[in-house]
């Protein structure tokens, strides 16, 4: 944030009870059109939650407490959720999902500045490059990933806040006649449905998420077997205290002890990633632990798979590369990022169903007029020319 708020900047209105969410509601709709972002407490817990709402019209600034109001929150489910109000995000895609966890309120009427900054073939898209770059403020990195769970919040995580959504009503009024300029609108919006459409679900806790940490390849049967014991127990002690798995031990620590099976607590904490304050608060619970894994809970499986089935998979793997390959030469021609011609997820669903018309892939993913018009032939050619598995 700036080293101050500038003078002429209303006081930022905090709402922490159903009155004055009331009260800014009535506002808001007035308006017609707001900037909208949120805060979460990702560093800082196991379960992620919305921690704070932050709206803005082109006058005045609110602070929402997600905490303070309970449920009171849902107060706001209509206005997110209707289209006539325009609420405008800067890079929504984890904004969406937390309201929909949260709130259970699927955003309707939102508008993008990240998404449309991108296809206005911006070099640099991030909300600090923006605000910089059209209001001359540099925004310090000093809050970026503060405790946004955390009561009171402090002068300087409010005023961080407030910034977030300031400008967006004043950007969103400078990039829609940009849109229009360069033929871009329909662009635009057609991803703004997409991604109001297909909003990210939480990934949910993998019990077999231990395999894929770095090193676990290396390990034999017997040392999985504790991993995964170890990695068992971190999460649900990480759940139990609502914290990030890393604060109860990091994946270094939890590696080392399963490859070595320390017996003592100075064997225990001299594995890199554990130490002494790991060793005496969890030792007695880590022996038990490796001391009740049989050798035999992980086996890897055998490479059982037929021929034609590793054929077919290769066939999937190359289709797939073949795609993307499309995909970056067809947004280098129009000078666009290549994620703004179509996400990762609708690729994949189309290498896996492998549409051979209009119509096949228009029921795989909707296409938007801009993408049809743009490079629908062009997809349908590539796929024609690519082997089934």
């Amino acid at each position: 944030m700036p080293s101050r708020i500038p003078s002429d900047w209303p006081d930022v209105i905090m709402v922490t009870d159903a009155e004055s969410l009331a009260q800014a509601l009535e506002i808001w709709k007035a308006a017609g059109v707001i900037g909208v972002d949120t805060e979460a407490n990702s560093f800082f817990a196991y379960h992620e939650r919305l921690c704070l709402m932050q709206v803005s019209t082109d006058s005045q600034d609110w602070i929402v407490d997600p905490f303070a109001l309970g449920d009171d929150m849902q107060i706001m489910a209509p206005m997110l959720s209707d289209p006539e109000i325009i609420k405008i995000f800067h890079a929504a895609e984890f904004d969406l999902m937390l309201i929909k966890k949260d709130m259970n309120v699927d955003v309707k009427g939102m508008f993008d500045t990240q998404v449309a900054m991108t296809f206005l073939r911006h070099q640099k898209t991030g909300l600090a490059a923006l605000i910089e770059s059209y209001y001359g403020i540099k925004l310090s990195k000093d809050e970026q990933r503060s405790n946004w769970g955390k009561r009171p919040l402090s002068d300087k995580q409010i005023a961080y806040a407030r910034i977030d959504t300031h400008f967006l009503v004043d950007v969103y009024n400078k990039l829609v006649p940009e849109l229009e300029e360069q033929n871009m609108t329909g662009a635009a919006y057609g991803e703004f449905d997409r991604q109001m459409r297909e909003i990210l679900i939480p990934a949910e806790s993998n019990p077999d998420r231990y395999l894929k940490m770095k090193g676990a390849k290396q390990l034999n049967p017997s040392q999985l077997a504790k991993l995964k014991a170890l990695f068992l127990w971190r999460e649900a002690a990480a759940s139990k205290k609502d914290v990030p798995p890393f604060k109860i031990m990091s994946n270094p620590g939890i590696l080392g002890i399963a490859e070595l099976a320390p017996r003592t607590t100075k064997d225990l904490a001299e594995i890199k990633g554990v130490g002494w304050k790991i060793a005496k608060r969890n030792g007695d619970k880590i022996f038990d632990l490796l001391g009740s894994v049989k050798d035999d809970v992980i086996e890897m499986k055998a490479n059982t798979v037929s021929k034609e089935e590793r054929r077919a998979r290769q066939i999937r793997r190359d289709n797939t590369d073949a795609l993307k390959a499309w995909r970056t030469a067809t947004a280098s021609e129009l000078d666009l990022p290549s994620e703004r011609l179509m996400h990762r997820r609708q690729l994949e669903e189309i290498a896996h169903a492998l549409p051979q018309s209009s119509e096949e892939l228009n029921r795989v993913v909707q296409l938007n007029d801009w993408q049809r018009e743009q490079f629908e032939a062009s997809l349908l050619s590539t796929l024609e020319s690519l082997p089934q598995p």
